[in-house]
C-alpha cells in the first residue's frame, strides 16, 4: 500500500513521500478544513470514521460508519460538535449529517460526468486518529446508478471511510468508501458526490436487516463491477476474461467491461508465458 501522509491542520504546509506536483498540495490545506473525524454510538458500541462538508451545516459520510446511530459527534480540532442523521441510503452506503454549529464552507462538487481516467486527486481522512492525506489519479470509473463509482490511487487506511476525494482543483469529486490491499496499489473506492443532492432529497431511506452496502452485497446480488475487482484482487486473469465476456455482452456500451477484458486477456497472456 503506497504510504500516506499525516497532514496537521494547523500548518498550512504538508509533506507527501510521493513528490506530487506543488499545484495539487496546495489545495490541501483548504480542502483539509472541510473534513472532520467522526464517532458514531450505537447499541453495538462506539464507531469512528471522517465525514466531509458538502453544504451549509451539511455533512456526508459512510452509512456503515454510523451503523444503527442517528446521532454523532464530528470533531476537528479538539471541540466536539453534535450531528443528527437527515438523510441516509443504506445500499449506496451513503449517509448526510446535519449540524447548526459549523460554518465552514464545503468544497465545490464535482460530478463525475465530468472525471476521466488518469484525472490527478487526493483523499483526506482520519487514520488511527490523525489526519491524513495522499495524492494520486483515478483509475477507473464504474457506473451504477445515474453516476459513477471512483476507484483511484489515492490511499486511505481504516478510520477515513466517509473522507472526501477531491480533484486538483479542491472539488469535492468523491466520498471515501471502501478499499482493497492489492499489489499495485489501485483499489482504493469512492462513491461519487453527486449522489448527495439525490440522497438528501429522499431523507432516511428504510432498511431491513438484510440490507447491506452495495459493495458488501452476497455474490448473486454483486454489481459486475465488483465481481471483476475481486477476481483481479485474487490475479484469476482467466477467469476475469470469462466473466468481462459475459459482461460486456450485457452491457455493450459499458467502456469499464471491455477495459476489464482487454486487461484480463493481456494479463492472461503474459501469465502463460
Amino acid at each position: 500500500m503506497k504510504r500516506i501522509a499525516v497532514l496537521a491542520i494547523a500548518f498550512s504546509t504538508v509533506v507527501h513521500a510521493g513528490g506530487p506536483s506543488a499545484d495539487i498540495l496546495e489545495r490541501v490545506p483548504l480542502a483539509a478544513r472541510t473534513v472532520f473525524q467522526l464517532y458514531a454510538k450505537s447499541e453495538r458500541g462506539t464507531a469512528s470514521g471522517s465525514a466531509v462538508m458538502v453544504g451549509p451545516g451539511l455533512l456526508a459520510t459512510s452509512c456503515h460508519v454510523m451503523g444503527d446511530a442517528a446521532q454523532a459527534v464530528v470533531v476537528q480540532t479538539g471541540e466536539a460538535i453534535p450531528v443528527s442523521l437527515v438523510a441516509a441510503d443504506w445500499r449506496r452506503d451513503l449517509c448526510i449529517l446535519e449540524s447548526g454549529l459549523i460554518d465552514t464552507r464545503a468544497s465545490p462538487l464535482r460530478p463525475a460526468s465530468r472525471l476521466r481516467k488518469s484525472d490527478r486527486v487526493f483523499s483526506l481522512g482520519f487514520t488511527g486518529g490523525r489526519f491524513a492525506y495522499s495524492t494520486g489519479e483515478l483509475r477507473q470509473l464504474y457506473a451504477m446508478d445515474g453516476s459513477r463509482v471512483l476507484r483511484g490511487s489515492a490511499a486511505f487506511a481504516a478510520g477515513a471511510s466517509g473522507g472526501g476525494l477531491f480533484d486538483a482543483e479542491g472539488r469535492l469529486v468523491g466520498i471515501l468508501t471502501f478499499y482493497k490491499l492489492s499489489r499495485d496499489g489501485s483499489m482504493f473506492f469512492a462513491i461519487p458526490a453527486d449522489w448527495v443532492p439525490e440522497v438528501l432529497a429522499a431523507g432516511i431511506q428504510p432498511r431491513t436487516p438484510e440490507t447491506r452496502p452495495f459493495w458488501a452485497e452476497t455474490h448473486s446480488a454483486r454489481a459486475d463491477f465488483l465481481q471483476a475487482v475481486q477476481y483481479e484482487f485474487e490475479g484469476r486473469w482467466d477467469l476475469l476474461a470469462h466473466y468481462a465476456e459475459q459482461w460486456l455482452a450485457r452491457e455493450p456500451d459499458a467502456a469499464e467491461a471491455r477495459e476489464t477484458l482487454e486487461e484480463a486477456l493481456s494479463r492472461s497472456a503474459a501469465q502463460a508465458h
